[in-house]
Protein backbone atom coordinates (compact mmCIF):
# COMPACT_ATOMS: atom_id res chain seq x y z
CA UNK A 1 0.00 0.00 0.00
CA UNK A 2 1.75 3.41 -1.11
CA UNK A 3 2.41 5.35 2.32
CA UNK A 4 0.69 9.29 1.66
CA UNK A 5 3.65 12.17 1.44
CA UNK A 6 0.73 14.15 3.38
CA UNK A 7 0.95 12.40 6.40
CA UNK A 8 2.79 13.36 9.10
CA UNK A 9 5.17 11.67 11.44
CA UNK A 10 4.61 12.64 15.19
CA UNK A 11 8.64 13.71 14.81
CA UNK A 12 7.97 15.81 11.69
CA UNK A 13 4.18 16.83 13.13
CA UNK A 14 6.03 18.26 16.26
CA UNK A 15 8.57 20.18 13.82
CA UNK A 16 5.98 21.84 12.21
CA UNK A 17 4.38 23.62 14.62
CA UNK A 18 7.33 25.34 16.37
CA UNK A 19 7.71 25.99 20.39
CA UNK A 20 4.19 27.03 21.81
CA UNK A 21 2.30 24.52 19.40
CA UNK A 22 5.18 21.43 20.34
CA UNK A 23 4.25 22.33 23.79
CA UNK A 24 0.83 22.73 23.26
CA UNK A 25 0.35 19.26 21.51
CA UNK A 26 2.02 17.71 24.50
CA UNK A 27 0.35 18.93 27.30
CA UNK A 28 2.85 21.36 28.25
CA UNK A 29 1.16 24.56 27.24
CA UNK A 30 1.03 27.37 29.77
CA UNK A 31 -1.29 29.77 27.99
CA UNK A 32 -4.24 28.94 30.72
CA UNK A 33 -4.91 26.98 33.09
CA UNK A 34 -6.70 24.64 31.08
CA UNK A 35 -3.97 23.80 28.81
CA UNK A 36 -1.48 23.12 31.66
CA UNK A 37 -1.19 20.31 34.13
CA UNK A 38 -1.91 17.20 34.34
CA UNK A 39 -2.86 14.43 31.03
CA UNK A 40 -6.19 14.41 29.93
CA UNK A 41 -7.93 11.27 30.94
CA UNK A 42 -8.58 8.75 28.55
CA UNK A 43 -11.49 8.69 26.93
CA UNK A 44 -13.60 5.75 25.74
CA UNK A 45 -13.55 5.28 22.22
CA UNK A 46 -17.18 5.92 20.45
CA UNK A 47 -18.79 2.83 19.27
CA UNK A 48 -19.84 4.22 16.18
CA UNK A 49 -16.21 5.16 14.91
CA UNK A 50 -16.03 1.37 14.47
CA UNK A 51 -18.30 1.28 11.41
CA UNK A 52 -16.69 2.80 8.37
CA UNK A 53 -18.27 5.71 6.49
CA UNK A 54 -18.47 5.44 3.04
CA UNK A 55 -21.48 7.78 2.80
CA UNK A 56 -19.89 11.36 2.92
CA UNK A 57 -18.39 12.21 -0.05
CA UNK A 58 -15.15 12.79 2.37
CA UNK A 59 -11.80 12.92 1.13
CA UNK A 60 -10.05 10.55 3.46
CA UNK A 61 -6.97 11.64 1.90
CA UNK A 62 -5.79 14.55 3.88
CA UNK A 63 -5.48 17.51 4.85
CA UNK A 64 -2.22 18.17 3.38
CA UNK A 65 1.00 18.41 5.74
CA UNK A 66 1.22 22.00 5.70
CA UNK A 67 -2.77 22.15 6.81
CA UNK A 68 -2.12 20.16 9.17
CA UNK A 69 0.53 21.65 10.53
CA UNK A 70 -1.26 24.86 10.79
CA UNK A 71 -3.74 23.54 12.50
CA UNK A 72 -2.02 23.17 15.20
CA UNK A 73 -0.09 25.96 15.85
CA UNK A 74 -3.38 27.78 15.04
CA UNK A 75 -5.62 25.96 18.02
CA UNK A 76 -4.08 28.05 21.18
CA UNK A 77 -5.98 31.15 19.63
CA UNK A 78 -9.46 29.13 18.41
CA UNK A 79 -10.56 31.49 21.34
CA UNK A 80 -10.91 33.74 18.80
CA UNK A 81 -13.34 34.83 16.48
CA UNK A 82 -11.45 34.80 12.65
CA UNK A 83 -13.21 38.17 11.78
CA UNK A 84 -10.03 40.05 10.40
CA UNK A 85 -8.87 36.53 8.87
CA UNK A 86 -12.20 36.12 7.34
CA UNK A 87 -11.39 38.99 5.33
CA UNK A 88 -8.17 37.42 4.32
CA UNK A 89 -9.51 34.42 3.27
CA UNK A 90 -11.89 36.09 0.92
CA UNK A 91 -9.21 38.42 -0.58
CA UNK A 92 -7.33 35.29 -1.41
CA UNK A 93 -10.44 32.90 -2.90
CA UNK A 94 -11.09 36.28 -5.23
CA UNK A 95 -7.61 36.87 -6.78
CA UNK A 96 -7.79 33.00 -7.49
CA UNK A 97 -11.48 33.26 -8.83
CA UNK A 98 -10.38 36.52 -10.38
CA UNK A 99 -13.31 38.31 -8.80
CA UNK A 100 -13.77 41.10 -6.40
CA UNK A 101 -13.86 40.31 -3.14
CA UNK A 102 -17.11 41.48 -2.43
CA UNK A 103 -18.39 38.82 -5.02
CA UNK A 104 -17.22 36.13 -2.62
CA UNK A 105 -20.10 34.72 -0.11
CA UNK A 106 -18.07 32.40 3.07
CA UNK A 107 -20.46 29.83 4.80
CA UNK A 108 -19.96 27.36 7.23
CA UNK A 109 -19.39 25.00 4.88
CA UNK A 110 -20.96 24.80 1.20
CA UNK A 111 -24.45 23.75 3.33
CA UNK A 112 -24.34 27.08 5.34
CA UNK A 113 -23.87 28.75 1.69
CA UNK A 114 -26.98 26.75 -0.22
CA UNK A 115 -29.14 26.99 3.23
CA UNK A 116 -28.68 31.33 2.76
CA UNK A 117 -29.14 30.97 -1.08
CA UNK A 118 -32.79 28.91 -0.14
CA UNK A 119 -33.66 31.65 2.24
CA UNK A 120 -32.92 33.99 0.05
CA UNK A 121 -34.68 32.82 -3.21
CA UNK A 122 -37.37 30.77 -1.77
CA UNK A 123 -40.67 33.11 -1.05
CA UNK A 124 -44.75 32.10 -1.11
CA UNK A 125 -45.72 31.86 -5.31
CA UNK A 126 -41.87 31.54 -6.01
CA UNK A 127 -40.69 27.98 -7.85
CA UNK A 128 -37.16 26.75 -8.28
CA UNK A 129 -36.04 24.32 -10.66
CA UNK A 130 -34.21 21.61 -9.55
CA UNK A 131 -32.73 18.01 -10.92
CA UNK A 132 -33.95 15.33 -9.49
CA UNK A 133 -32.44 13.26 -7.50
CA UNK A 134 -30.33 15.90 -6.27
CA UNK A 135 -28.84 17.36 -3.43
CA UNK A 136 -31.44 18.88 -0.83
CA UNK A 137 -30.37 21.44 1.20
CA UNK A 138 -31.10 24.47 -1.22
CA UNK A 139 -34.83 23.24 -1.87
CA UNK A 140 -35.46 22.18 1.59
CA UNK A 141 -34.74 25.60 2.72
CA UNK A 142 -36.78 27.45 0.17
CA UNK A 143 -39.61 25.07 0.42
CA UNK A 144 -39.31 25.99 3.99
CA UNK A 145 -40.01 29.74 2.95
CA UNK A 146 -42.86 28.43 0.79
CA UNK A 147 -41.19 27.71 -2.35
CA UNK A 148 -42.50 25.36 -4.52
CA UNK A 149 -39.95 22.63 -5.72
CA UNK A 150 -40.28 21.59 -9.48
CA UNK A 151 -38.29 18.23 -9.80
CA UNK A 152 -37.20 17.31 -13.10
CA UNK A 153 -35.91 13.74 -13.17
CA UNK A 154 -32.78 12.76 -14.66
CA UNK A 155 -32.16 11.75 -18.65
CA UNK A 156 -31.85 7.91 -18.68
CA UNK A 157 -28.04 8.41 -19.12
CA UNK A 158 -28.42 10.05 -15.37
CA UNK A 159 -27.72 13.65 -16.33
CA UNK A 160 -29.58 16.92 -16.06
CA UNK A 161 -32.28 16.92 -18.43
CA UNK A 162 -31.60 21.04 -19.45
CA UNK A 163 -34.11 20.79 -22.14
CA UNK A 164 -37.30 19.50 -19.53
CA UNK A 165 -35.63 21.75 -16.93
CA UNK A 166 -35.90 25.30 -19.06
CA UNK A 167 -39.06 24.22 -20.49
CA UNK A 168 -40.13 24.10 -16.80
CA UNK A 169 -39.54 27.70 -16.20
CA UNK A 170 -41.83 30.55 -15.99
CA UNK A 171 -42.63 34.01 -14.90
CA UNK A 172 -42.69 32.78 -10.85
CA UNK A 173 -39.16 30.84 -11.26
CA UNK A 174 -36.98 32.68 -9.00
CA UNK A 175 -33.96 30.31 -9.01
CA UNK A 176 -32.82 27.23 -11.49
CA UNK A 177 -30.49 24.69 -9.46
CA UNK A 178 -27.94 23.08 -11.20
CA UNK A 179 -25.15 20.50 -10.07
CA UNK A 180 -21.91 19.65 -12.12
CA UNK A 181 -20.68 17.02 -11.42
CA UNK A 182 -23.72 15.39 -10.76
CA UNK A 183 -24.77 14.04 -7.12
CA UNK A 184 -25.54 11.28 -6.46
CA UNK A 185 -24.48 10.43 -10.40
CA UNK A 186 -21.44 11.50 -10.51
CA UNK A 187 -22.08 12.64 -14.39
CA UNK A 188 -20.75 15.83 -15.90
CA UNK A 189 -22.24 17.88 -18.92
CA UNK A 190 -20.24 18.89 -21.79
CA UNK A 191 -18.62 23.02 -20.40
CA UNK A 192 -20.33 24.20 -24.13
CA UNK A 193 -23.59 22.42 -22.91
CA UNK A 194 -24.00 24.02 -20.09
CA UNK A 195 -22.53 27.47 -21.01
CA UNK A 196 -25.33 27.36 -23.46
CA UNK A 197 -27.77 26.90 -21.10
CA UNK A 198 -26.72 29.33 -18.58
CA UNK A 199 -26.48 32.15 -21.25
CA UNK A 200 -30.09 31.52 -22.46
CA UNK A 201 -31.55 30.89 -19.15
CA UNK A 202 -29.43 33.48 -16.71
CA UNK A 203 -31.69 35.81 -19.11
CA UNK A 204 -34.90 34.75 -17.79
CA UNK A 205 -33.73 34.08 -13.47
CA UNK A 206 -31.01 33.42 -11.03
CA UNK A 207 -29.21 30.49 -11.51
CA UNK A 208 -26.94 28.63 -9.16
CA UNK A 209 -24.42 26.03 -10.21
CA UNK A 210 -23.01 23.77 -7.44
CA UNK A 211 -19.18 22.96 -8.38
CA UNK A 212 -18.49 21.39 -5.46
CA UNK A 213 -17.03 18.23 -6.99
CA UNK A 214 -15.56 19.92 -10.16
CA UNK A 215 -12.10 20.31 -8.82
CA UNK A 216 -11.95 16.42 -8.48
CA UNK A 217 -11.99 16.11 -12.13
CA UNK A 218 -8.10 17.54 -12.81
CA UNK A 219 -6.16 20.63 -13.44
CA UNK A 220 -7.95 22.03 -16.10
CA UNK A 221 -11.11 21.83 -14.08
CA UNK A 222 -10.97 26.29 -14.28
CA UNK A 223 -11.46 25.55 -18.21
CA UNK A 224 -14.77 24.14 -17.01
CA UNK A 225 -15.76 26.51 -14.48
CA UNK A 226 -19.35 28.93 -15.01
CA UNK A 227 -18.02 31.78 -12.95
CA UNK A 228 -16.91 33.70 -16.16
CA UNK A 229 -20.75 34.92 -15.93
CA UNK A 230 -20.37 36.40 -12.73
CA UNK A 231 -17.52 38.60 -14.64
CA UNK A 232 -20.44 39.39 -17.45
CA UNK A 233 -22.77 40.54 -14.83
CA UNK A 234 -25.36 38.00 -14.93
CA UNK A 235 -27.27 36.27 -12.10
CA UNK A 236 -25.08 33.21 -11.25
CA UNK A 237 -23.84 31.75 -8.21
CA UNK A 238 -20.80 29.05 -8.51
CA UNK A 239 -20.43 26.93 -5.17
CA UNK A 240 -17.46 25.13 -4.01
CA UNK A 241 -15.95 23.95 -1.04
CA UNK A 242 -13.27 22.77 0.94
CA UNK A 243 -14.77 19.73 1.53
CA UNK A 244 -14.15 17.51 -1.31
CA UNK A 245 -10.42 18.24 -2.59
CA UNK A 246 -8.65 20.21 -0.05
CA UNK A 247 -9.98 17.63 2.69
CA UNK A 248 -11.54 19.78 5.42
CA UNK A 249 -14.92 18.36 5.61
CA UNK A 250 -14.80 18.04 9.53
CA UNK A 251 -14.09 21.97 9.60
CA UNK A 252 -16.98 23.55 7.37
CA UNK A 253 -15.25 25.93 4.78
CA UNK A 254 -17.39 26.68 1.69
CA UNK A 255 -18.11 29.64 -0.55
CA UNK A 256 -19.80 31.04 -3.72
CA UNK A 257 -18.34 33.24 -6.35
CA UNK A 258 -21.39 35.21 -7.57
CA UNK A 259 -22.17 39.33 -7.93
CA UNK A 260 -22.14 42.15 -5.51
CA UNK A 261 -25.44 42.62 -6.17
CA UNK A 262 -26.46 38.84 -5.44
CA UNK A 263 -23.73 38.55 -2.46
CA UNK A 264 -25.46 41.76 -0.50
CA UNK A 265 -28.72 39.69 -1.00
CA UNK A 266 -27.44 36.68 0.19
CA UNK A 267 -25.09 38.18 3.01
CA UNK A 268 -28.66 39.36 4.45
CA UNK A 269 -29.46 35.59 5.01
CA UNK A 270 -26.02 34.56 7.13
CA UNK A 271 -26.59 32.50 9.84
CA UNK A 272 -23.35 32.24 11.69
CA UNK A 273 -19.82 33.15 11.76
CA UNK A 274 -17.18 30.76 10.59
CA UNK A 275 -14.94 28.77 13.02
CA UNK A 276 -11.41 30.07 13.46
CA UNK A 277 -9.16 26.68 12.49
CA UNK A 278 -11.24 26.31 9.45
CA UNK A 279 -10.78 29.56 7.77
CA UNK A 280 -6.52 29.34 9.03
CA UNK A 281 -6.72 25.54 7.21
CA UNK A 282 -8.48 26.89 4.06
CA UNK A 283 -5.92 30.07 3.71
CA UNK A 284 -2.95 27.31 4.06
CA UNK A 285 -5.24 25.19 1.64
CA UNK A 286 -5.02 27.35 -1.31
CA UNK A 287 -1.73 27.91 -1.06
CA UNK A 288 -0.81 24.02 -1.63
CA UNK A 289 -0.28 22.87 -4.78
CA UNK A 290 0.90 19.49 -3.79
CA UNK A 291 -1.83 18.19 -2.37
CA UNK A 292 -4.70 18.94 -4.63
CA UNK A 293 -2.42 16.91 -7.31
CA UNK A 294 -2.23 13.79 -4.73
CA UNK A 295 -5.77 14.16 -3.90
CA UNK A 296 -7.55 13.67 -7.40
CA UNK A 297 -5.17 10.99 -8.74
CA UNK A 298 -5.97 9.00 -5.12
CA UNK A 299 -9.14 9.27 -5.78
CA UNK A 300 -9.39 8.64 -9.29
CA UNK A 301 -7.45 4.98 -8.81
CA UNK A 302 -9.77 3.89 -5.97
CA UNK A 303 -13.00 5.05 -8.14
CA UNK A 304 -11.41 2.58 -11.22
CA UNK A 305 -10.42 0.18 -8.52
CA UNK A 306 -14.27 0.17 -6.97
CA UNK A 307 -15.50 0.36 -10.84
CA UNK A 308 -13.67 -2.74 -11.92
CA UNK A 309 -15.22 -4.72 -8.56
CA UNK A 310 -18.74 -3.98 -9.80
CA UNK A 311 -17.50 -4.65 -13.43
CA UNK A 312 -16.91 -7.99 -11.43
CA UNK A 313 -19.91 -8.49 -9.99
CA UNK A 314 -21.82 -7.41 -13.13
CA UNK A 315 -23.23 -4.36 -11.13
CA UNK A 316 -24.22 -1.76 -13.18
CA UNK A 317 -23.25 1.73 -12.28
CA UNK A 318 -22.78 5.68 -13.66
CA UNK A 319 -19.92 7.12 -15.38
CA UNK A 320 -18.68 9.13 -12.30
CA UNK A 321 -16.21 11.42 -12.25
CA UNK A 322 -16.86 12.35 -8.44
CA UNK A 323 -15.28 10.87 -5.44
CA UNK A 324 -18.00 8.37 -5.17
CA UNK A 325 -19.95 5.77 -7.30
CA UNK A 326 -23.53 5.46 -7.93
CA UNK A 327 -24.17 2.13 -9.02
CA UNK A 328 -27.06 -0.80 -8.74
CA UNK A 329 -27.42 -3.22 -5.82
CA UNK A 330 -31.33 -4.95 -6.78
CA UNK A 331 -31.77 -4.73 -3.24
CA UNK A 332 -33.87 -2.13 -1.93
CA UNK A 333 -31.86 0.60 -0.10
CA UNK A 334 -32.65 0.40 3.37
CA UNK A 335 -32.03 -3.43 3.20
CA UNK A 336 -28.83 -2.67 1.62
CA UNK A 337 -27.99 0.11 4.49
CA UNK A 338 -29.00 -2.49 7.00
CA UNK A 339 -26.80 -5.36 5.27
CA UNK A 340 -23.53 -2.74 5.04
CA UNK A 341 -23.68 -1.70 8.67
CA UNK A 342 -24.03 -5.39 10.28
CA UNK A 343 -20.82 -5.77 8.09
CA UNK A 344 -19.52 -2.42 9.36
CA UNK A 345 -19.98 0.19 6.97
CA UNK A 346 -22.36 3.56 6.55
CA UNK A 347 -23.37 3.72 2.65
CA UNK A 348 -25.28 6.53 0.89
CA UNK A 349 -29.15 7.28 1.54
CA UNK A 350 -31.86 6.97 -0.35
CA UNK A 351 -32.68 8.54 -3.48
CA UNK A 352 -36.22 8.76 -5.69
CA UNK A 353 -36.71 6.96 -8.30
CA UNK A 354 -33.41 4.82 -7.50
CA UNK A 355 -35.00 2.66 -4.66
CA UNK A 356 -32.18 -0.63 -5.36
CA UNK A 357 -28.92 1.93 -5.98
CA UNK A 358 -26.65 3.36 -3.39
CA UNK A 359 -24.24 5.75 -3.58
CA UNK A 360 -20.64 4.77 -2.74
CA UNK A 361 -17.98 7.69 -1.25
CA UNK A 362 -14.23 6.08 -2.43
CA UNK A 363 -12.37 5.39 0.64
CA UNK A 364 -8.84 4.93 1.23
CA UNK A 365 -6.91 1.42 0.17
CA UNK A 366 -7.90 -0.29 3.44
CA UNK A 367 -11.06 0.79 3.26
CA UNK A 368 -11.66 -0.14 0.26
CA UNK A 369 -10.63 -3.39 0.03
CA UNK A 370 -12.36 -4.45 3.07
CA UNK A 371 -15.23 -3.20 1.84
CA UNK A 372 -14.98 -4.85 -1.36
CA UNK A 373 -14.70 -8.30 0.81
CA UNK A 374 -18.32 -7.34 2.25
CA UNK A 375 -19.47 -6.72 -1.36
CA UNK A 376 -18.36 -10.05 -2.65
CA UNK A 377 -19.78 -11.51 0.37
CA UNK A 378 -22.94 -9.83 -0.29
CA UNK A 379 -22.94 -10.63 -3.99
CA UNK A 380 -21.83 -13.77 -4.81
CA UNK A 381 -24.67 -14.87 -7.01
CA UNK A 382 -25.81 -13.05 -9.86
CA UNK A 383 -28.18 -9.33 -8.49
CA UNK A 384 -31.97 -9.85 -9.89
CA UNK A 385 -33.42 -8.45 -12.93
CA UNK A 386 -33.67 -4.26 -12.69
CA UNK A 387 -36.63 -3.12 -11.49
CA UNK A 388 -38.72 -0.28 -13.34
CA UNK A 389 -37.85 1.75 -10.99
CA UNK A 390 -33.91 1.86 -11.82
CA UNK A 391 -35.11 2.47 -15.75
Amino acid sequence: MEQSPFKLTRRNWLRGLGTVGAALYLGRGTLSAQTSGAALPARPVDPERAILNLAGNENPFGPGREVVAEIMREAANSCRYPFREEIRLREEIAAIEGVKPAEIILGNGGDEVLSMIGATFGAPGKNLVVSDPGYLQCPDYAEHQGAHIRWIKHTASMHHDLAAMEEAIDADTSLVIVCNPDTPSGTKLAADTLRAFIDRVSLRCPLLVDEVYLELVGDDYRSETQTGWIKAGRPVMVLRSFSKMHALAGLRIGYAVTTQALAERLEKKRMSSLNYLGVAAARVSLRDTRFPAYSRRKIAEGRERFCALLDELKLPYTPSCANFVFHRTGIPIRKFQDIMREKGFFVGRPFTHYDEWVRISIGNELEMKRYAEAMRSVFAAPPPPASPAAS
